[in-house]
């Protein structure tokens, strides 16, 4: 990949590697800029008065401070690189004296900005003001090709931090936690040269080949020549007294909840399709070890999941052969998606976002650390005396056909689903039909009424 960049090639020793996933973002980026689909974004209910100046130099420091968040991205000899020191972040204040619906729809078009990534740095933070309307709402958004979920609770927990010290009349010292990220660069050129990566090509080589190309479910609309990244979600509530009976049907079949919501995503697909033989996307951490825990970066990879179904199979039977391939992927997690395609010979289709079609996200909160309670709607959370909840904003909108995303605060004993889908294919009513179905084989199966034949989903264009 040796993009072009309309600011021009800059002298090599200014430039740092890419990651192999970064280096996929930014070739999409090239392809699509005036996308949103890999914006990432969070939003904070405020609730204490909010002392404006002091927040201005919090987020100042935050984002001068760190080498991911500062960068631009160039060519430098033919390559894309990043470039650290580019334009500062400030932060923008908008009066917005409006109801809950008025700001997140000011909200969402805001995070949803395309990023210019060769001229402007890859994150930018605003605080919506409410005049009493309600809270007030900080918010942050980044380009995927920096930063990644948890990175932006994490730099939202810094601005935190750094405001409760600025109010406090003490300071934090400068930690640049994006720099770690160049040392993950490194590990991932060492990986790729060694005997634990030719192990990894063997695997995903066998579990790719003479697999379908995406899972062919029914659109609305006629899929275009060239894939649109738009798109829209849906959430479903995940009632609590569902959750308990799903946890104890995890524990009964000695799988994981993963493992469990995962294998009930592939039978929703087969359900809509019809398709026996298909491939799911998962997503997966690859921060190695405590030493990159609080670091800023793209620390996620996508992992392909050959799927069977047995027409005819029972549902544990799906649950055990998701867990025996689960597990032989997960050693092989380091692996960069973006170089799978290549080891079976997968040409690109223009009309489809990649190799994968669908994709399944759990998120989930770190028991060890309170703060990242913050992911569940309505539950507020202590940081550095400040209370703040969770504004929710769309996000990551149209990278897949689908993606079912589900979101666990195990201490609450909550969860969340959302279904988000690629508005050039599916109408808002199919979305609400897959995740009304979604929930419905969920049920059936933590209750042992599914069975072993589920009905099809009706498709009505």
């Amino acid at each position: 990949m040796r993009p072009s960049s309309a600011a021009g090639a800059v002298a090599a020793t200014d430039g740092r590697e890419l990651s192999v996933g970064q280096e996929a973002l930014w070739f999409l980026h090239q392809l699509a800029p005036e996308s949103s689909a890999y914006n990432v974004s969070g939003a904070l209910n405020l609730h204490f008065p909010v002392d404006v100046a002091a927040l201005g130099s919090a987020v100042a420091r935050t984002t001068a401070g760190n080498s991911q968040l500062n960068s631009v991205i160039r060519t430098v000899a033919g390559e894309a690189r990043r470039c650290p020191g580019g334009p500062g972040t400030t932060l923008r204040v908008h009066e917005l004296v409006a109801d809950d619906d008025t700001v997140r729809d000011f909200a969402r078009n805001w995070a949803q900005r395309p990023f210019q990534l060769d001229r402007q740095p890859p994150v930018r933070v605003a605080l919506l003001r409410r005049g009493g309307a309600g809270p007030d709402v900080l918010l942050v958004a980044g380009h995927h090709i920096a930063l990644d979920n948890v990175s932006i609770l994490l730099v939202i927990r810094e601005i935190l931090d750094r405001y409760a010290a600025r109010t406090a009349g003490t300071g934090l010292p400068v930690v640049d936690t994006g720099a770690a990220f160049d040392h993950f660069v490194r590990r991932e050129r060492d990986f790729l040269g060694s005997a634990r990566a030719a192990a990894a090509r063997a695997h995903w080589r066998r579990e790719l080949t003479g697999a379908g190309e995406a899972t062919g479910l029914p659109t609305d609309l006629p899929r275009p020549a060239v894939y649109r990244f738009v798109g829209a979600e849906i959430g479903v509530p995940l009632p609590a007294e569902l959750l308990a009976r799903v946890e104890a049907a995890c524990a009964a079949e000695n799988v994981t909840f993963f493992g469990y919501l995962l294998s009930v995503f592939q039978l929703l697909l087969h359900t809509a399709s019809g398709d026996t033989d298909f491939v799911v996307g998962y997503t997966v951490s690859v921060r190695p070890g405590r030493t990159f825990r609080d670091a800023v970066g793209n620390f996620v990879n996508t992992l392909p999941l050959r799927v069977r179904v047995e027409p005819d199979g029972s549902f544990p039977a799906l649950l055990r052969r998701t867990s025996e391939r689960l597990w032989p992927g997960l050693v092989h997690r380091d692996y960069p998606f973006a170089l799978m395609p290549r080891l079976v010979d997968t040409r690109r289709d223009p009309g489809r976002a990649g190799p994968i079609s669908t994709l399944f996200v759990l998120g989930a909160d770190d028991p060890t650390d309170p703060f990242f309670g913050i992911i569940v709607p309505g539950h507020r959370v202590e940081r550095a005396g400040l209370t703040v909840s969770q504004f929710d904003v769309p996000q990551q909108l149209g990278q897949f056909d689908l993606t079912l995303q589900v979101l666990r605060h195990a201490p609450a004993g909550r969860a969340a689903l959302k279904l988000k889908y690629n508005t050039s294919l599916f109408t808002a009513a199919t979305a609400g039909r897959l995740a009304d179905g979604y929930l419905g084989l969920l049920r059936a199966a933590a209750d042992g009424t599914l069975p072993s034949r589920p009905a099809r989903i009706a498709h009505h264009p």
